[in-house]
């Protein structure tokens, strides 16, 4: 009779043992997930985009770029326009923001919008009336162009959206 209880607590507790490394491994797991920093509804003009999809604005009118962060804390947001692919670097940034800190008055929370202009290949961007930033480049093909937008987090996790971006031109001028 002794074996038999052995036995039986024995497989309890082997039994229980065997659940719990599931359930610390489902907690690490959610842990990393939160970690990661990932943008969310980018809106061009009050459009939502996804990731790879074209953007048309007329040459010498303004457009709006919105974005969300997955968080309301402290991080960062850099703009670009590449004329050579899908690349950014400071070469073509426009617009670097500190942004998700109530202390930051131009993009204070987790949500987050610039307007931007193109004319006379120059991107410029502000927010209000506060001037951010502009990038002059030499491309006059204005058919394959490249918007990025990276945002990292304090930890510096960050994502990267980048978007075909076609500038028309203006055909009252």
């Amino acid at each position: 009779m002794k074996h038999i209880l052995l036995f039986i607590s024995i497989l309890t507790l082997s039994a229980c043992g065997g659940g719990s490394g599931n359930k610390n491994s489902e907690i690490e797991e959610s842990v990393d997930e939160e970690k990661i920093f990932n943008l969310q509804n980018i809106r061009f003009d009050s459009k939502d985009y996804y990731e790879g999809e074209q953007i048309t604005v007329i040459e010498g009118t303004r457009f709006e770029v919105q974005w969300v962060s997955p968080t309301a804390a402290s991080y960062k947001i850099d703009l670009y326009l590449s004329t050579s692919g899908k690349e950014y670097s400071d070469s073509n940034k426009i617009v670097g923001l500190k942004c998700g800190n109530t202390s930051f008055s131009l993009c204070p929370n987790a949500t987050g919008e610039v307007q931007c202009g193109i004319a006379d290949n120059e991107l410029s961007c502000s927010i209000e009336d506060d001037f951010l930033g502009s990038k002059r480049f030499q491309d006059k093909d204005l058919s394959n162009l490249t918007f990025i937008i990276k945002g990292c987090d304090a930890l510096n996790n960050c994502d990267v959206k980048a978007f075909d971006f076609l500038v028309e031109s203006n055909t009252d001028a």
